[in-house]
């Protein structure tokens, strides 16, 4: 009975937010029936976003507040609490499985607390858990003060532990590692090396993200097994790309690989080692070392490495790169199998692009890619794809026919008018008759072509445009009613693209983003009352 009635409230928990007074409301349950209350208490205390709450059920009396000379207010034990004292605690934080954290879990107001607890309860209780049942921790910000904590705090039986990126202590995290399902670590050499070596205990792994450190260090990944995404750091001035050595045999297997280079933090004028530990090469150098297996592959690079000519480069040799296998004799490239390609380049706020028309590639740009025979996903949202035509989207979609997803340059705001038209939107539909999500940058024309001529759509309903200028609206609408008849939502590029070119910078199509929403919205209408139609 009571798991029947955790698993309705835990649905209706789920169902609700705390819009809707969700918390108030559980709460009020709790009280109605003994039956009821445990049931809810377990649902409300499983996840918690900080462990300041268990303090909170500590008797008043036993607290007091502590004011220092700089204004900061700190909670400490006025007497040395009794274990009867701690009852209700110990109640509660036995329901307590998850703490997920969307700031920091423990704020330095209560760090002393809640480490007297952690010690008292080492003494006291040579076995166990001050949160027994804990399976969860997600700390978000490398200054939380749980992380002082965890050492004590966390026992072999957790499952996921995810870190904010370098933290200020590291904590030992070993003894965790044959029970771990996912594991978000990243760290120093040092410390990364020690997950590294100890990996082969690490039989029950699905999801890993660690610091890439050096080739040969990295192929201990080779043991997991059971991986369905691993994600590797790039840290400039850490990871060390190039291997001067033999590397292993190995072969890596996962789902999906995920490869983040971080922003360098060196002066510009610090070049040492540049071209081969950042940026592009250094994505190369980890694509050819190892030999790894995996269906999707999603690139996070910023964009004060990326250029025009520099992405080209890595396509083409990315696409090239021959298969690591030594049985390998019929020119097999490493990645033709690929299904997923991803690479998103995000903005820094102190990176400038001062000339954009380095970022725009040719219109045969994305010809290196039409290797990827098999992809059924290419997402190149950041990328500048102004240039790119009606006779380029025909090329590419004759060569990846299984393209199920295709996003191409409608994440950033251009200030170059896009050459495709609404034809080469119809091109795509026809060779690519599996597409479910599409997103494009295109002129509303469609020259001398008849909109009964082109193609049907019935899979799409959510169209990504991205800064495409909205003209001839019955015309586009009418061309969508006839290729897209299911559309039902029109997504232009966000926002916060807009940031990086100042007030003083407009949008030379449209004065104004919020026009272009309404003109998007306008054309959506119409194109549903044509459909109708």
């Amino acid at each position: 009975m009571q798991d029947v009635l955790f698993l309705i409230f835990q649905m209706v928990y789920a169902l609700t937010n705390e819009a809707s007074g969700r918390l108030g409301a559980f709460a009020a349950l709790a009280t109605t029936s003994s039956a009821i209350s445990e049931t809810v208490l377990q649902l409300l205390w499983k996840k918690l976003s900080s462990v300041e709450p268990l303090i909170y059920l500590l008797p008043k009396h036993l607290i007091q507040e502590l004011r220092h000379s700089n204004g900061a207010l700190e909670l400490r034990f006025h007497k040395t609490p009794k274990q009867s004292d701690l009852a209700r605690f110990h109640l509660y934080a036995q329901r307590v499985k998850a703490i997920c954290a969307d700031r920091k879990a423990l704020s330095s107001q209560y760090k002393h607390v809640f480490q007297t607890l952690l010690t008292m309860h080492s003494q006291v209780r040579s076995a166990g858990s001050l949160l027994p049942h804990l399976y969860c921790v997600e700390l978000r910000d490398k200054k939380d003060c749980l992380i002082q904590c965890l050492d004590k705090l966390l026992l072999p039986g957790l499952q996921t532990l995810i870190l904010p990126p370098h933290m200020l202590r590291f904590p030992d995290v070993q003894n965790l590692l044959p029970h771990l399902q996912t594991l978000v670590y990243i760290s120093d050499s040092f410390h990364t090396a020690i997950i590294l070596n100890s990996l082969s205990s690490c039989s029950s792994m699905h999801h890993l993200t660690l610091s890439y450190i050096q080739p040969t260090m990295m192929t201990s990944l080779a043991s997991l097994h059971q991986l369905t995404s691993l994600t590797l750091v790039i840290i400039p001035g850490s990871s060390i790309m190039k291997e001067t050595g033999s590397i292993p045999d190995h072969h890596i297997r996962t789902e999906v690989l995920n490869i983040h280079v971080e922003s360098d933090p060196r002066p510009s004028n610090d070049t040492d080692s540049i071209s081969t530990n950042t940026g592009f090469p250094a994505l190369i150098s980890l694509l050819s070392n190892h030999h790894i297996t995996c269906q999707g592959l999603s690139i996070t690079i910023h964009q004060e490495y990326c250029s025009a000519d520099v992405i080209l480069d890595f396509f083409n040799t990315f696409t090239s790169l021959a298969s690591i296998d030594d049985d390998n004799d019929d020119g097999f490239l490493a990645w033709e199998d690929l299904a997923g390609f991803r690479l998103k380049m995000p903005w820094d706020e102190d990176f400038f692009v001062l000339d954009e028309d380095s970022l725009q590639i040719p219109r045969n740009g994305l010809t290196a890619l039409h290797r990827l025979v098999y992809l059924t996903a290419l997402e190149l949202e950041d990328l500048g794809t102004c240039r790119i035509d009606d006779d380029a989207l025909l090329n590419l979609a004759l060569r990846l026919p299984y393209l199920q997803r295709l996003l191409l340059g409608t994440k950033p705001f251009w200030e170059e008018l896009p050459r495709a038209t609404l034809w080469g939107i119809s091109l795509v539909l026809h060779h690519c008759p599996h597409m479910e999500t599409l997103g494009l940058l295109f002129c509303c024309t469609l020259g001398n072509h008849k909109i009964e001529s082109a193609d049907t759509n019935n899979l799409i309903t959510t169209l990504h445009v991205g800064f495409s200028p909205p003209h001839s609206p019955f015309t586009v609408a009418a061309f969508f009613a006839h290729s897209l008849p299911n559309l039902d939502i029109i997504v232009v590029e966000p926002r916060e693209s807009h940031r990086k070119y100042g007030s003083s910078r407009t949008d030379l199509t449209l004065p104004d983003q919020d026009i272009r929403i309404q003109e998007w919205s306008r054309i959506l209408e119409l194109t549903k009352e044509f459909a109708d139609l």
